[in-house]
């Protein structure tokens, strides 16, 4: 019986087939996934937007670009030639405006000069003397601000000047930086946020803008935040309360209760007993 011949035709068709399979598939589905930025511009309107921006910005500049491009070629001169002389024209017509904005300057000190009653040759004449009478002005003012500063006189205390921690926007960018790196989303349609202090306050944040990464338990919170006491927010924070808020809650309403009741027994001090066979009238004659 003869042997049968390889196909190795066919065969080489697979092994390309398989190769294919293999490389093809894992390239197509990276090329077809989106990154994490990718997904972090498609769900962020803010990042959203400033990309919408910087695409019309570059385009407005490509049809800038376009319709110089456009004047220069109607022009019999090489486009590099007429392009070099019309940058040398705008730096000309700049530095004209710059000379005149000068100009109008230096004619505005001299109308001043004039309306002063001093010609500019009497000005550097009496510039030593003009300086001294100026100089001896601002030490009359400083000396009477110091006296205004300094009236509570010797042996009063320093008066405290309470500044806010300066916040930095150093510290604004690394907090931006961190939650990207966190891929926060933002959340819509929050009413409040409320969180609760260990005294019992709480501190509420009205219509606030929140971002949340859930996978990292992370929520950032922009709004302006207020403090108030658990009873100005009762009853739409009940179903908000846990154990400890619930706590102080009930300790709120005893203290309201006793206040009522320290109250009514105020009121009632003020009604004398009844006595039988006594008779309040004689005893007021």
């Amino acid at each position: 019986m003869s042997k049968k011949a390889t196909n190795w035709k066919l065969w080489g068709k697979m092994v390309l087939g398989g190769a294919a399979i293999c490389v093809g598939g894992p390239a197509f589905t990276i090329w077809v996934t989106p990154t994490e930025e990718e997904l972090f511009k498609r769900y962020n309107p803010e990042l959203q937007k400033r990309s919408l921006e910087n695409r019309e910005k570059t385009q407005a500049e490509f049809d800038h670009f376009v319709t110089k491009l456009k004047e220069y070629s109607k022009s019999d001169k090489p486009i590099w030639t007429v392009r070099d002389e019309d940058i040398e024209r705008q730096r000309i017509a700049q530095l004209a405006a710059k000379k005149q904005r000068d100009n109008d300057i230096k004619a505005q000190q001299e109308a001043m000069r004039k309306e002063s009653g001093l010609s500019s040759g009497s000005a550097l004449r009496h510039k030593t003397g003009h300086t001294n009478e100026l100089r001896e002005s601002l030490f009359d003012s400083q000396s009477k601000a110091d006296k205004v500063v300094c009236a509570g006189g010797k042996g009063t205390p320093r008066r405290k000047v309470k500044r806010a921690p300066a916040r930095s926007a150093a510290d604004d960018k690394k907090l931006q930086a961190a939650l990207k790196k966190l891929n926060v989303q933002p959340i819509q349609a929050i009413e409040e946020v409320n969180m609760f202090k260990s005294d019992g306050n709480v501190i509420h944040f009205a219509a606030p803008k929140v971002h949340a990464a859930v996978p990292a338990n992370t929520f950032a919170i922009y709004g302006h935040g207020e403090d108030k006491e658990l009873t100005e927010l009762v009853p739409g924070i009940l179903n908000q309360l846990g154990p400890d808020s619930l706590a102080s809650l009930r300790k709120l309403a005893e203290s309201y209760q006793n206040m009522q009741k320290e109250g009514k027994d105020g009121e009632e001090d003020d009604i004398p007993d009844l006595v039988e066979g006594e008779n309040f009238e004689s005893k007021v004659e």
